[in-house]
């Protein structure tokens, strides 16, 4: 695998490796590795650019930041990862002139939706994966297998990848339900009733995880770990148990509780009760007003 120097990048010979494989050639279709990229040293900053594929990025020393465009700044130390995806722009980049050294992937395929729906990937989050020599093994093998230009490697490289993936989120999510549990449960409890005293207020995600001074993919994961239910699910089934206290207690029109629950439309506020409830609000109205 060679490698070279551009100094607009880094100080240092970095490598960088491409597919050289026309994808029909491949026997696994649903997942392909596209580029396989180290970059020692790295200086330059990536400014609010787009990424046209799924890709991670793995920091084994040095410090920097990333962010997500409209989202909060994170920090980033050696044995962070984070994501980028179509559609998204992203800024990231080391501190200060020392740089830092990073590792690579570029990818697409079928295979991805499936992780997202997993949470195996959590877009926007930083995972914290720690400095492993075994995860840059893999990473440089999967390079080495992609340099090959020989089909059946390459798709060795995509069964690896996986592999290496889901590694990499059984390790975060070791870490950070180390974390929460052992230091930040108060926290957790803070975020919840953050959430509950937002019920007679139209929906603001973004209001909510600045009050708590955390990035939008970080609030999301806090309440599927600790609630079991996606956060849009999470807050609509709260509302929606709300309401089923104030058609009991309350001579209120359902339109009038839809408009306090912050739903501004009484079709879609019907269409959740029911759903959540298993009846329309005003069938469940009457069986309260008949026990």
């Amino acid at each position: 695998m060679a490698t070279y120097l551009d100094y607009l990048i880094s100080p240092k010979p970095i490598r960088i490796v491409d597919l050289k494989l026309e994808r029909s050639k491949l026997r696994i279709q649903n997942l392909t590795v596209l580029q396989y990229g180290h970059l020692p040293g790295r200086t330059l900053k990536h400014r609010e650019a787009p990424c046209g594929h799924w890709a991670f990025t793995y920091i084994v020393k040095g410090k920097g930041s990333f962010r997500v465009h409209g989202e909060a700044e994170q920090r980033i130390d050696a044995g962070c990862l984070f994501w980028e995806w179509p559609g998204a722009e992203f800024t990231f980049g080391p501190d200060g002139k020392d740089g830092w050294d990073e590792y690579y992937i570029t990818f697409e395929g079928g295979r991805i939706r499936e992780w997202l729906d997993a949470q195996i990937i959590v877009p926007g989050t930083v995972m914290r994966v720690g400095s492993d020599r075994s995860f840059i093994r893999k990473i440089e093998t999967i390079g080495d297998l992609v340099d090959s230009g020989i089909p059946d490697n390459a798709d060795r490289a995509a069964l690896m990848l996986e592999s290496l993936i889901y590694e990499f989120s059984v390790t975060d999510a070791n870490r950070r339900s180390a974390h929460f549990s052992g230091k930040q449960p108060e926290f957790i409890i803070q975020v919840l009733e953050d959430i509950a005293g937002s019920l007679y207020e139209p929906w603001d995600e973004r209001q909510l995880w600045e009050r708590n001074h955390i990035s939008r993919s970080t609030l999301r994961r806090l309440v599927l770990q600790n609630t079991g239910y996606p956060l849009n699910e999470y807050v609509n089934r709260l509302k929606i148990s709300e309401a089923r206290k104030l058609l009991r207690l309350t001579g209120l029109q359902i339109k009038e509780i839809s408009q306090m629950l912050g739903y501004p439309d009484p079709a879609y506020f019907s269409r959740l009760f029911k759903k959540y409830t298993g009846v329309p609000a005003m069938t469940y109205r009457s069986k309260m007003k008949q026990r």
